[in-house]
């Protein structure tokens, strides 16, 4: 395992020299905006749309105010590194399920995931959230099997590591009641008090380490926010009239002005007939309760239109597993015409790879998912609560990006379904019914998003240039 923890950063340190110079895009200007206040002049401003955890702007911060100018690639090179984290994850619960040959399997393919690598040389918080939630399970996982010892001290670093991942993204808040959980029914003996033991002392340590930034924002904002508010945004982008394709807007922005985004998708999925959008309430200056006003007002919305509310949610699934990534948006950008990866058949092969990686992923981790429900393996159901958590967001808002979270479970169950490929053919009719049936809705989807994925295909192609 740590030799290929090795080969993956080996990779991912070849990519961040080579694309050292990418610019800044979206979100990642909104958090060097924010490191930059909070370093010059020692406040963190927060925004007008969101309340993002301060996590990934104060590690900006701090590296802004160390390392100067070079303080952007010191980030991207600490997440590079960290993202050791992930890959050895992703080889412990393929081995925890399926055996040793699958952690190989799992190993070599988080090596050479494309779309993995391309966030580790971007300012985004996608690699330094998995490298602390993902050990976190993985001790979970391991209690619930009975194959870890949940000691005090283990539980302790487990619980730090997950309030970490909380700093970073505050999606992570609702997995605490998962993980919690999951050590409370875990095997042992005297289960349920020791059970309820292991529990607490995880919700009371990621409790006191996300108590200050709770604090703070109760002396800011009047209101108990226990991390940061992002829902009532989310839910302005994605529960409203006008659809956007979050992987495919900045095309329309840089390429075609004068197109909007019904132009290129199979609009009968996200018209809303004419029905006026509604809008932020900015009336209300206090950000939380503006927050909190916006997701409302995005639950009527959808109350009085339930067939635009159905057709557009399965609109959202299909661009939860649209086969792009940010690497192929950002070559498709032309943002890596600078360096190595900008030559055109350099950058032709690595989108055709990186487009193919969440294909074949997400086929081939459809057996691998009914292989590892068929092991009745307790820790099957933890990774089967965080990949339902994770595809549930994607209803509300969604893009390439949000799939990233369950990567790594999808990398290690495809590893099953390599080593124990033999097996397939003895499973009963019931198991080919779900995996066909799995098959089936994922060629939906794809069908769905067929004109976004020939665009964004085109525009990478071209690498930028019309």
């Amino acid at each position: 395992m740590g030799i290929l923890c090795l080969v993956g950063i080996v990779i991912r340190v070849g990519f961040l020299f080579f694309a050292s110079n990418l610019g800044l895009l979206a979100d990642e200007r909104h958090y060097v905006y924010s490191a930059l206040a909070w370093e010059r002049f020692g406040f963190y401003p927060d925004g007008a749309r969101y309340l993002w955890p301060p996590g990934y702007p104060a590690l900006i911060a701090w590296s802004l105010s160390s390392f100067g100018l070079q303080g952007l690639f010191v980030v991207k090179l600490i997440q590079t590194l960290a993202s050791a984290s992930i890959g050895l994850s992703t080889m412990v619960l393929a081995w925890r399920w399926f055996g040793d040959r699958a952690a190989r399997v799992a190993g070599v393919l988080w090596c050479i995931y494309l779309p993995l690598i391309g966030f580790t040389h971007l300012l985004w918080t996608e690699t330094l959230f998995l490298a602390f939630l993902l050990p976190p399970v993985v001790l979970v996982s391991g209690v619930m099997d009975g194959t870890d010892r949940a000691s005090t001290a283990r539980i302790v670093a487990a619980a730090s590591l997950f309030a970490v991942a909380c700093y970073l993204r505050d999606a992570a808040l609702p997995l605490l009641a998962l993980l919690a959980g999951g050590l409370w029914i875990a095997r042992g003996e005297s289960v349920r008090m020791e059970g309820f033991r292991r529990a607490l002392l995880f919700v009371l340590v990621a409790a006191v380490l996300i108590t200050p930034w709770s604090l703070r924002n109760f002396e800011v904002y009047g209101r108990w926010v226990p991390m940061g508010s992002t829902l009532g945004e989310n839910v302005f982008r994605g529960v409203n009239g006008t659809y956007i394709n979050f992987d495919l807007a900045p095309f329309y922005r840089r390429f075609f002005a004068s197109e909007t985004p019904l132009d290129r998708t199979r609009a009968w999925f996200v018209e809303t007939n004419g029905r006026p959008d509604w809008e932020r309430a900015f009336e209300i200056k206090n950000t939380p309760d503006r927050m909190e006003e916006n997701a409302a007002r995005g639950v009527r919305y959808a109350l009085e239109s339930p067939g635009w509310w159905v057709r557009s949610r399965v609109k959202k699934l299909a661009d939860f597993v649209l086969p792009t990534s940010f690497f192929v948006r950002h070559a498709g950008l032309g943002m890596y015409e600078n360096s190595p990866i900008g030559i055109d058949w350099v950058r032709r092969s690595l989108v055709i790879w990186a487009m193919l990686c969440p294909v074949l992923m997400l086929l081939v981790a459809v057996p691998g998912w009914a292989l590892l429900l068929r092991t009745r393996k307790p820790s099957s159901y933890l990774a089967l609560g965080l990949l339902g958590y994770f595809v549930a967001t994607a209803i509300v808002v969604s893009m390439s990006r949000f799939r990233i979270p369950i990567v790594p479970l999808c990398l290690a169950v495809v590893s099953g379904s390599f080593v124990l490929r033999n097996r397939l053919g003895s499973e009963g009719s019931r198991f080919w019914i779900v995996v066909v049936s799995g098959w089936l809705l994922l060629a939906f989807l794809w069908w769905v998003d067929l004109p976004e994925a020939l665009s964004i295909f085109e525009f990478a192609w071209r690498g930028g240039a019309l």
